[in-house]
């Protein structure tokens, strides 16, 4: 637990962590319910990682939004109404969730309830940074899809992303390894079939990435296998797709937490500490979707409303 500081310079019904999708829905539900509200986040902008989405998106049942900045926008302008009640570049530097308060920009903050929203971290291989050899190695590749097309290409990932990558780069006439750490891949059982009948895409279960070689473009995958073998795979890109990390640090220790780090939840989305909620792709067993973590956040609003009014 951490030293609680000599004396709280401000009182609030709830603190949200992150101005995500799901802290802003979540935000603007309790300050709609007249909860007093105080939302915190590290970033100059609201949005959490709608800004690494780089394609169209298609499954918010709202309106058409070109890309996630485009969708950040929009989250910006309904942000709005919070006013002051919505701290950005304000990153919380401790918390102690048993006491009930937060540090923040040199001043503290007293609350009674807590939601968690903080989202996930993308990982970065230390041996292939994302854009390395003129852009060869990338973690999206629907933005730079054209630059594959036709190349032997190595795709490190075998949950649905990167199978559904795989296939993608496959029927465009890429010729594919398709490299995962699991003996099996982790994909829905539809994506795993197609990837079985798919004659360009070779699975190599196993292995995982060593380090990258070429010149001004990628030549060659290095590979290393649990045994300690070796595999050289002539290349001309890398496409990344592995788990994102749960950014969870802030409160470890504090409550319960899943093997993968992410924070364990109830139907609803309380918390194994009382009075403290968490929404969206931080939660364990997240469906990582816009809408999830709209209607998630509203969900924990609620929560906490009937935590508050348990505790009058």
């Amino acid at each position: 637990m951490a030293t609680r500081p000599a004396a709280s310079t401000s009182e609030t019904d709830v603190v949200i962590i992150g101005a995500g999708v799901a802290g802003v829905s979540c935000a603007l539900e309790c300050v709609d319910i007249q909860l007093d509200t105080l939302v915190f986040e590290s970033a100059p902008q609201a949005g959490g990682q709608l800004d690494e989405i780089p394609h169209s998106i298609r499954n918010v049942a709202t309106t058409h939004f070109a890309n996630g900045q485009a969708m950040q926008n929009g989250l910006e302008e309904s942000a709005a109404i919070l006013g002051a009640r919505l701290r950005r570049s304000t990153p919380i530097t401790r918390v102690d969730l048993a006491e009930g308060w937060v540090e923040a920009d040199g001043a503290s903050v007293h609350t009674r309830a807590f939601v968690l929203a903080t989202g996930t971290s993308r990982q970065e291989l230390p041996a292939a940074p994302d854009g390395a050899f003129g852009g060869d190695v990338t973690y999206q590749l629907e933005p730079r899809r054209e630059r594959f097309v036709g190349r032997e290409v190595v795709v490190i990932g075998g949950g649905d992303s990167g199978t559904l990558d795989a296939l993608e780069l496959a029927r465009a006439g890429s010729a594919v390894k398709l490299v995962h750490r699991s003996p099996e891949l982790t994909a829905r059982d539809d994506i795993v079939e197609q990837v079985a009948r798919e004659p360009l895409i070779q699975q190599l279960a196993g292995w995982e990435l060593e380090s990258l070689h070429g010149g001004e473009r990628l030549e060659e995958v290095v590979l290393r296998h649990a045994d300690e073998q070796r595999l050289q795979v002539p290349a001309g890109g890398l496409v990344v797709k592995i788990a994102r990390v749960p950014r969870a640090d802030l409160v470890h220790g504090q409550l319960d937490l899943d093997r993968h780090g992410a924070i364990v939840v109830d139907s609803e989305l309380r918390t194994s500490r009382a009075g403290v909620m968490a929404a969206g792709d931080v939660v364990a067993n997240a469906y990582p979707r816009i809408a999830t973590a709209l209607g998630q956040g509203v969900l924990a609003a609620r929560s906490v409303l009937r935590y508050l009014q348990g505790r009058s």
